[in-house]
């Protein structure tokens, strides 16, 4: 029988305020909290726990975090290589270790490596790099919880080269058989994961505890929960599949009575989620808005939710598979005839797209922000879009503000770290990153007078992948004038020229006027085309003092937008 130990030392930040992976890192970076793990791994029976991905090895080390107070040693603790999460192309190394500081307090350091092939990734930093959590009292691993409350602080630590380096030589000090089989075992099972084709989903950015747990958010399928923070609302997540097998959900919202008026669903922008229309820190949101009014809220998770697996898409196939099956959805689980829904930037474009195609012939009225049909774009964003997409694409297949945080490769990581070059006037490197993939400037989609400090924060986190497949398609409607069909998708027209909504369903285009993301003059092409070939039947409502997200989330949104949307859901025009 081979016994084989080994020890690890990995350091990096957490932070004692953030929950996710990503904004803990950057608020542990900005706030100096530092954290270093020590761990001993030791392996009793060597050929047992290689032949068993689900075997545990004995793990004892320490924690080192001056945060905390002096260094906490090890009492117990428990190590698992390569455990399937959930198939061999997607594994995890998990890390627990028990631990009591000098005053006797007990603490728990959970942690684990997420190995994915996913685009654009390398294995390097996938092996070396740690999600953490530390946690109040000794925590067993399937006590833990996503939303756990005795967390005590989130980050990332990492096994540097030179760490990594005395690592192995370690190894072979001790066993030197034990350590080359180890290592052979260990390089196999990284073959197994990065060998082929990358994985054509994969839940990077946003990861959960329990492997394919993050689109719930934890949370049992179609249970009624309270949200934290937001005591007038509780909400149940609604898993659905889109038309093509896509597995998507939506977040039905509701206060502590029965709603008294008809269903509206929420669709949001690019590489957004369903949390973006109600999380807003310290104000009222368009959710609350329209629960007091009366409606029973659904918000729509559809392919570009950051909550699900990344993928490959484009506006056709959201509005052919995903847009109609969620109305379906909804109406089934009400009983309603009909819906109205509020929808934002290409959850905008690609729900006009189903509503012109007779897709969704059960919508009555719709809300549109930002852009619709048309697509009016700023000198800047065109040259972005004919320079930059060509060049990056040759060696990536989308971007990520998220990279800014945790860059899964080299060339993510200097995509990251140029456009934090470019956008030196955000401190947050993730709201750089975002303001530079999806906007091109500083105010593109934003005013930053319309939004305060913490409101910038939580939107660092609102932001995710998005693909070149989606950019592509942008690029081709923008030379067009007018949104493009792209995938030949029989349920769609080959072209949007001169196209009106079925009768019955009418428009009220909202439009920042200091948008330059997507030009006002887009919505108004859009609204005049509708409005002459159906007159006094659409609305056309240009924002003054508003951008393009922040007429959802600007500190006096409530007041001077979410009226221009309750109105014509009220009135069912």
């Amino acid at each position: 029988m081979t016994a084989l130990s080994f020890r690890e030392r990995m350091t990096g930040w957490v932070s004692f305020s953030e929950r996710d992976y990503n904004p803990a890192l950057v608020e542990g970076k900005r706030s100096g909290t530092r954290c270093t793990v020590y761990a001993v791994v030791e392996i009793d029976d060597l050929d047992a726990f290689l032949a068993d991905p689900r075997r545990a090895a004995r793990l004892r080390g320490a924690l080192d975090c001056p945060r905390l107070g002096p260094r906490a040693e090890g009492e117990a603790g428990s190590f698992q290589l390569f455990a399937p999460a959930p198939d061999s192309r997607r594994r995890r190394i998990s890390y627990r270790l028990l631990a009591r500081d000098p005053d006797g307090r007990p603490l728990t350091v959970s942690g684990f490596k997420l190995l994915e092939d996913d685009p654009n990734h390398d294995v390097w930093r996938d092996s070396s790099r740690l999600l953490v959590r530390i946690l109040a009292g000794h925590v067993a691993a399937d006590e833990e919880k996503d939303d756990d409350p005795r967390v005590l602080a989130t980050g990332v630590v990492r096994l540097m080269p030179l760490a990594f380096a005395r690592t192995v030589l370690g190894m072979y000090a001790g066993a030197p058989r034990g350590a080359t089989r180890y290592q052979l075992e260990f390089l196999r099972r990284l073959l197994e994961v990065y060998r082929g084709p990358a994985l054509p989903a994969t839940q990077f950015d946003f990861p959960s505890l329990t492997p394919g747990a993050t689109p719930l958010q934890g949370r049992p399928p179609r249970a009624w929960h309270e949200l934290p923070g937001r005591p007038a609302l509780r909400r149940r997540i609604v898993p659905f599949e889109a038309g093509d097998g896509c597995e998507l959900n939506l977040h039905n919202l509701r206060g502590h009575g029965k709603p008294t008026r008809s269903p509206v669903l929420l669709v949001g922008g690019l590489a957004m989620r369903a949390n973006s229309f109600y999380d807003v820190p310290g104000r009222a949101t368009i959710v609350d808005a329209l629960v007091d009014a009366g409606h029973d809220v659904w918000v729509e998770n559809w392919r570009t939710s950051i909550d699900l697996p990344a993928r490959d898409y484009t506006l056709d196939q959201a509005a052919v598979h995903d847009h109609p099956a969620a109305v379906r959805t909804v109406l089934s689980e009400t009983g309603a005839s009909g819906l109205d829904a509020v929808v934002h930037c290409m959850g905008s474009a690609s729900f006009t797209m189903s509503v012109l195609a007779r897709r969704v012939p059960e919508v009555r009225h719709v809300v549109a922000s930002a852009v619709s049909l048309h697509i009016a774009l700023d000198a800047r964003s065109r040259r972005r879009l004919w320079t930059l997409l060509p060049v990056t694409g040759l060696f990536m297949r989308g971007t990520d503000p998220q990279w800014a945080a945790r860059a899964p490769s080299v060339a993510a990581a200097g995509l990251a770290a140029w456009a934090r070059l470019m956008m030196r006037q955000y401190d947050n490197p993730l709201n750089a990153a975002t303001a530079y993939f999806y906007g091109g400037s500083a105010e593109a989609l934003w005013r930053r007078d319309n939004l305060d400090a913490e409101t910038l924060d939580w939107l660092a986190r609102e932001f995710g992948y998005a693909p070149f497949s989606f950019f592509r398609q942008i690029r081709r409607s923008a030379s067009a004038g007018r949104l493009v069909p792209v995938d030949g998708l029989p349920e769609l027209p080959a072209s949007f020229e001169g196209a009106a909504p079925p009768p019955g369903t009418s428009f009220t285009f909202l439009s920042g006027r200091q948008n330059r993301f997507f030009l006002p003059a887009g919505q108004l092409s859009t609204y005049r085309q509708f409005n002459e070939l159906q007159p006094d039947t659409h609305h056309f409502v240009p924002l003054d003092g508003y951008s393009h997200l922040d007429v959802l989330v600007g500190r006096n949104a409530a007041d001077d937008v979410f009226p221009h949307i309750l109105r014509p859901l009220a009135n069912g025009r």
